[in-house]
């Protein structure tokens, strides 16, 4: 069918029609194909996907022979996670002689739903024969072959080791398969000799071991202060499971799509990952991975609406639960809805069996919404949820975070205090150092001790620009301004568009005597300066610097 040019003003006024009431609606006769596909635009540019995917099943049904309709069926429907959908566009494209390679994996996920595994095996030729996710092959057949109970997983899996692409994903499916099949200790093994086992696989492992009755061997797979393993140990302690596991073809076909998706959005290839991280709720909806990387990319393409939807299919019980509302609190902060993003996190705090990292991301939201005082008290509360016996490096960015705040709401003695805390646990911390004699040097407080501070900082961190920068100002502060102007300088060339290093800069340039430059980097601060700061800017420019213009 020929649709008509879709111009903002037209879906503006489509989108005006949809919302003009019952009245309106009872009169108006059944759209038609180009007005149906005018609204599902609307809907989709929206954020509507609910409707658009309505309005497209409809298109799809009256027209399955439209490219134009089944291509953005398909996409929508991935997109909004609508697989009935999804699969009657694939099957119309197929039909059109316009096949899309990573439906082949779509009915491969849908055949081992059904456990039809004669089906699977011709939808693996398929995608081994297509190129595109050959590489993937080899760890699909491994789990069609576990779930089949016919041949041998790990055989089938072999070719990966080989295959480019598919050698990068070997080792973690190979152990992986090995916990699914029963051998439990070699998988663990092999689990501590990769380098790059992430939190995921640990907690498998671990599952794996406890399943097995095997508690003290799953010990060391869950320590450290990763919030995912402290809500792990927890739940253990309490009486209940990590409630992870790769059991099964869909489990474990969940997961190989998961990273791959993550892998190709990474890459910046939305589109497939998209796809392949649906795909991944699709086989197994109780991989919260595939939910949070599904939610992840959608809301980096700007879907917030939809992102958050399946957020919400993680379960309070999973170990993922707090990563799961970090990142809706995260979506809801970049889509400006800063009351809801704090909303959620203060509900999520107060929640029986909450713990630090819920309360420090209350303080997050706070300080975004500037109010460093009540920031202040909820990451005290992160430090009082987390324990006289915390591990130093899940509390010492506590401490810095309470100091930062106490420093913004004006608190500086009170302040002081959390940040020689910080220091305290964590001597090797070039944050902490940088943050600690920053807020001595600017205050003109203790000047040997901040300067000591921020060369160590420097010393662990010499690339940083904002520690240069430190750096540059501690020597001017301390009277060698020609050793300033070379540190300033290298700052200001890594973060030309910071406006304290420019700011600084221009100070420094303006008692060289080189009084051009010192106003080009003033203006080049007053660019982006804070408005506290743009007057103190301003007057420099305007005038000269004075002790009462001074930078801090």
């Amino acid at each position: 069918m020929n649709m008509p040019r879709v111009t903002p003003a037209l879906l503006s006024l489509v989108a005006a029609l949809a919302l003009a009431g019952p009245a309106a609606a009872a009169q108006t006769r059944e759209p038609s194909q180009a007005e149906r596909y005018v609204r599902m635009r609307a809907a989709a540019t929206a954020g509507d996907l609910q409707t658009a995917t309505d309005e497209l099943a409809v298109l799809l049904a009256r027209d399955p022979g439209s490219d134009v309709i089944a291509q953005r069926a398909f996409r929508e429907a991935i997109a909004a996670g609508d697989k009935p959908l999804a699969l009657k566009a694939a099957r119309a494209l197929e039909q059109q002689g316009a096949p899309q390679p990573d439906a082949l994996l779509l009915y491969l996920v849908d055949a081992v739903q059904a456990k039809d595994w004669k089906r699977a095996r011709a939808t693996l030729d398929q995608i081994e024969a297509g190129k595109v996710f050959a590489f993937m092959a080899p760890m699909l057949r491994g789990w069609v072959a576990l779930g089949s109970k016919d041949g041998d997983p790990l055989a089938a899996l072999e070719p990966a080791r080989q295959s480019g692409l598919g050698t990068a994903y070997f080792p973690g499916q190979h152990a992986i398969l090995l916990l699914a099949m029963g051998r439990v200790d070699q998988g663990a093994t092999e689990v501590t000799t990769l380098p790059g086992a992430g939190t995921r696989l640990r907690l498998a492992t671990a599952a794996a071991l406890l399943r097995a009755g095997k508690a003290a061997q799953a010990a060391p797979f869950l320590e450290g202060s990763d919030p995912v393993f402290v809500a792990a140990r927890a739940r253990i302690a309490a009486g209940g499971e990590i409630g992870l596991g790769y059991q099964s073809a869909a489990s474990g076909i969940s997961e190989l799509m998961t990273q791959v998706a993550l892998d190709f959005s990474r890459q910046r290839l939305a589109p497939i990952a998209t796809t392949l991280a649906r795909l991944a709720t699709f086989a197994d909806p109780d991989n919260s991975g595939g939910w949070i990387a599904t939610g992840n990319i959608l809301g980096m393409a700007k879907r917030t609406d939809t992102a958050l939807e399946a957020l919400g299919h993680v379960k309070p019980s999973d170990p993922y639960a707090g990563s799961a509302e970090a990142l809706r609190v995260a979506l809801l902060m970049d889509s400006d809805d800063k009351a809801k993003a704090l909303a959620v996190a203060s509900a999520a705090a107060e929640r029986p069996g909450a713990g630090a990292p819920e309360w420090a991301r209350v303080g997050d939201v706070q300080m975004t919404l500037e109010q460093p005082a009540l920031a202040a008290a909820a990451f005290e509360k992160a430090i009082a949820a987390a324990g006289p016996n915390a591990a130093a490096d899940q509390v010492w960015p506590l401490w810095l975070q309470r100091g930062a705040a106490l420093e913004q709401a004006g608190d500086w003695p009170t302040a002081k205090v959390a940040l020689d805390k910080a220091y305290a646990l964590a001597p090797d911390q070039a944050v902490v150092l940088n943050h600690l004699g920053y807020s001595l040097l600017a205050r003109r407080e203790d000047v040997p001790q901040a300067t000591r501070l921020i060369e160590g900082a420097s010393k662990l961190r010499p690339e940083d620009p904002a520690i240069t920068d430190s750096l540059g100002w501690a020597r001017f502060v301390g009277g060698d301004a020609a050793a300033a102007v070379a540190l300033l300088e290298r700052a200001s060339a890594g973060e030309p568009g910071e406006p304290t290093i420019n700011e600084h800069l221009g100070d420094v340039y303006w008692a060289l005597g080189r009084r051009i430059e010192a106003r080009f980097a003033w203006r080049a601060a007053l660019v982006t300066a804070e408005t506290r700061d743009a007057g103190r800017i301003r007057s420099k420019i305007e005038t000269a610097p004075t002790p009462a213009t001074a930078a801090p």
